[in-house]
């Protein structure tokens, strides 16, 4: 049985609500990254979801931090990042490549869920922190709307079903077995590890012709 928790960080609320969606879907606990929670707690853990929302300088600080306490252990673990907030869908990929690369894991997958921003409620140094944010990343800094919980629902229950599918499971597994090749999906980023990649990818559905071995 794969055990879960749900990690979050949050700003004014929204990613603590994303998180406590998937947490209920997935019938686990959620905690803040500022919790006192450290890399021997997560010795029963198998699968990490990671909500957090990218809002400026002080959260990616946050997450860093955060990132690093459980950076060894994450080499032995199914991490699952659920941007949220500040980022597009186009731009949020890269976001996550960058930790998936500075903390690699057993394996890795990303969703995204859009976030609540509204710039004109900003406090002066909420605002400070964001034109920051911008000046350093090349983003415009946006109003994004109300939080979209019917997607935060949906993303909840394709994370309950990545988590219990029988392929996740084998890519645990395998890599207990030592099977350590890493097939990435071309088209949603899913990491596979064994000695072939997976007949159809269990996130997005497509043949194995679309994952390319990592070197």
């Amino acid at each position: 049985m794969n055990n879960s928790i749900v990690t979050y960080e949050t700003f004014h609320g929204s990613a603590k609500k994303v998180a406590q969606t998937i947490a209920d879907k997935l019938g686990c606990k959620y905690i803040n990254v500022d919790t006192p929670f450290e890399a021997e707690d997560l010795r029963e853990i198998n699968n990490i979801i990671l909500v957090f929302n990218f809002r400026g300088p002080y959260t990616a600080q946050l997450t860093k931090l955060y990132l690093g306490r459980v950076k060894e252990q994450l080499k032995n673990k199914n991490v699952i990042l659920v941007g949220e907030g500040l980022f597009s869908e186009q731009e949020f990929p890269v976001v996550a490549e960058e930790i998936n690369k500075n903390y690699p894991s057993k394996t890795f997958n990303k969703f995204f869920v859009t976030g609540q921003l509204r710039v004109d409620t900003l406090s002066p140094e909420e605002r400070a922190l964001l034109d920051k944010f911008s000046e350093l990343t090349g983003m415009e800094i946006k109003d994004m709307g109300e939080l979209d919980l019917e997607k935060a629902a949906q993303v909840a229950d394709e994370i309950s079903v990545l988590v219990n599918s029988e392929e996740f499971t084998a890519e645990a597994e395998s890599v207990a077995d030592g099977m350590n090749t890493k097939w990435v999906c071309l088209i949603c980023g899913h990491a596979h590890f064994g000695e072939n990649p997976p007949e159809i990818c269990p996130v997005c559905g497509v043949s194995a012709d679309n994952f390319e071995k990592e070197e």
